[in-house]
């Protein structure tokens, strides 16, 4: 194993290689205990701050429109999501997460045994500041999460 550098570069690897070898077992679980695929919940978060065009939606996600359209709709026949015409350009479609969605967020954010076991290894105080870093991070990137 190597030791990870502290430089921007060095954290981001060290991060993107621990996600990317371990988020097949948490979506796995998610949808043994949730009624819709990951997807719903990547889509969702996105426009849990604020609302977002399908169009931007499917650029965050990687995802081609017909794709992001099936995941919009399925989001909005579960309650979690509404789509609504753009207030300026009628042609665009907001998606809004509802106070349903917001919830299922917060019930997902709440599973138990969701995470890889690797997440053990860490204390409570050592989560804790984890938690603290991952939230300095999101805020920095306000407005522009992908």
């Amino acid at each position: 194993m190597h030791t990870t550098k502290p430089t921007p570069v060095g954290l981001w690897l060290s991060m993107m290689g621990i996600v990317m070898d371990h988020k097949w077992y948490f979506a796995e679980r998610f949808e043994q205990k949730l009624p819709v695929p990951y997807s719903r919940y990547r889509a969702l978060r996105r426009v849990e701050q604020q609302p977002r065009s399908q169009r931007e939606l499917a650029a965050a996600m990687g995802v081609d429109a017909p794709a992001m359209t099936v995941i919009v709709n399925d989001l909005v026949k579960h309650g979690l999501a509404t789509r609504e015409p753009h207030p300026d350009d009628g042609r665009v479609k907001l998606v809004t997460a509802t106070a349903a969605g917001l919830a299922w967020l917060d019930d997902v954010r709440s599973l138990e045994d969701g995470a890889p076991p690797l997440m053990d290894v860490l204390t409570r105080d050592e989560r804790r500041e984890l938690a603290r870093l991952l939230d300095k991070l999101q805020a920095g990137q306000a407005g522009g999460l992908s």
